[in-house]
């Protein structure tokens, strides 16, 4: 059993424990409070911004608005065979995108990334990676990946201006497709993959053309998608990458509450336990008065 220092001591790390592990949950829900609200409200401007785009891909490769709304209300996929435009495309370029987060005790967030780019890299081994946040560049310099990997970092504060060089990098691929933990609530959170070269345009079954568009584009659609088509991908780059990192916040938030429960809980067990040997140790002393007493 142990001694009523060793208790003692053990009782000051949990202590220390719980009060670090409390600090960090108050400071991932400040954060995460904070980013929430800025997230849920530009949500509905990118998803309007990236249907704009993608209706006006359509109308130009020949689709009309009731084509578009009746693909996207159906939500077929693109058959064997049928031929899908893509903006510049460049053959066999193709990238993945892999955000992370650049500090551990934050739950199993990263796991659960690293958990599912394992397969994607089994599907696209040809595919250039690029990886922002520490963690996610730690496992890709492990000696059992073999993919092309490029580290990219992202400040704290950061701005589309800011992901220039990463945004530019749009119109040499294909195909780039971007792995990230989408937030859905304070408990829960989703990792997906989307495609943010062509937003949802992959989705796209094309059809016969119905008739003219109903808008009149000047100077042409082509300069009009040129002209607007990068800026609204990095504004939804930017807001996906806001959006990872309020799941981040989310998740350091339950795994340190998890965290400081956790301390409090041992801390009580180990007070109880303090308790009983100083207990045991009182009555063994007041056994010996006794005992000495009647020598005496």
């Amino acid at each position: 059993m142990s001694t009523l220092n060793e208790i003692k001591e053990q009782m000051i790390v949990v202590g220390s424990v719980g009060e670090f592990t409390n600090a960090l949950q108050q400071i991932a829900t400040i954060h995460m409070v904070k980013l929430r609200d800025r997230v849920l409200a530009s949500r509905p401007f990118v998803q309007l911004a990236n249907e704009m785009l993608m209706e006006l891909s359509g109308i130009r490769n020949g689709m009309t608005s009731a084509d578009l709304l009746a693909i996207e209300q159906k939500g077929k996929r693109v058959k064997k065979g049928e031929k899908v435009a893509m903006p510049n495309p460049a053959k066999g370029a193709e990238a993945v995108i892999v955000i992370s987060s650049n500090q551990g005790l934050i739950g199993p967030y990263n796991q659960e990334i690293i958990k599912k780019l394992r397969p994607l890299m089994e599907q696209k081994p040809n595919a250039d990676y690029y990886v922002i946040g520490k963690k996610g560049q730690e496992f890709f310099k492990g000696k059992r990946v073999t993919v092309k990997s490029y580290p990219y970092q992202v400040p704290e504060d950061f701005t589309i201006e800011t992901l220039h060089g990463l945004i530019s990098l749009f119109d040499y691929y294909s195909q780039m497709t971007l792995l990230y933990s989408r937030y859905l609530n304070s408990a829960k959170r989703e990792v997906v993959t989307v495609s943010i070269v062509s937003p949802h345009e992959d989705e796209l079954i094309l059809s016969e053309r119905k008739g003219s568009g109903a808008y009149t584009f000047e100077p042409d659609i082509d300069q009009l998608i040129d002209g607007v088509s990068q800026k609204l991908r990095g504004a939804l780059f930017q807001q996906q990458l806001f959006d990872a990192r309020l799941a981040q916040n989310s998740s350091q938030m339950i795994g340190m509450k998890s965290a400081s429960d956790n301390a409090v809980g041992l801390l009580a067990d180990l007070r109880q336990e303090y308790n009983k040997a100083r207990r045991k140790m009182i009555d063994k002393k007041i056994g010996e008065v006794f005992a000495g007493s009647a020598l005496w």
